[in-house]
């Protein structure tokens, strides 16, 4: 019996992957694959953050150290998000979250998790 429950879930996982917002995601994704560009900007903004971090981690940040670090970062940033295969991809991730938590929320709604208890409604007996 349980087993259906899953076939279920397969099934609702499927559906979610064939979405519209779904699809967009993975060709979004393909063309920030494909754009050098892109690829060249985000590595050297992830490096960047990466390299502050571990310099504030060893205490190597002196304030003035971080406001120039912090500066250099925003403009990579804003050199980053100023590709359009960014853009998209950021768009469109952010699009499939709001999404998928959607589907999540609609599905604690229904089981009654939001409540704090399982069940549907009251029909679970558990609420008096």
């Amino acid at each position: 019996m349980e087993m259906v429950y899953l076939e279920k879930a397969a099934e609702l996982g499927n559906l979610i992957l064939a979405s519209e917002t779904s699809l967009r995601l993975a060709d979004a994704k393909a063309a920030f694959e494909a754009d050098e560009a892109a690829q060249s900007a985000f590595k050297e903004y992830n490096e960047h953050q990466k390299g502050m971090q571990i310099a504030q981690e060893r205490g190597l940040m002196t304030q003035e150290r971080y406001q120039k670090a912090l500066t250099r970062l925003v403009e990579l940033e804003i050199e980053m998000k100023s590709k359009p295969a960014v853009q998209e991809y950021l768009k469109a991730d952010t699009d499939f979250n709001n999404f998928a938590t959607s589907v999540l929320e609609m599905l604690r709604m229904t089981i009654g998790i939001e409540a704090g208890h399982f069940g549907r409604g009251c029909g679970g007996g558990c609420c008096k």
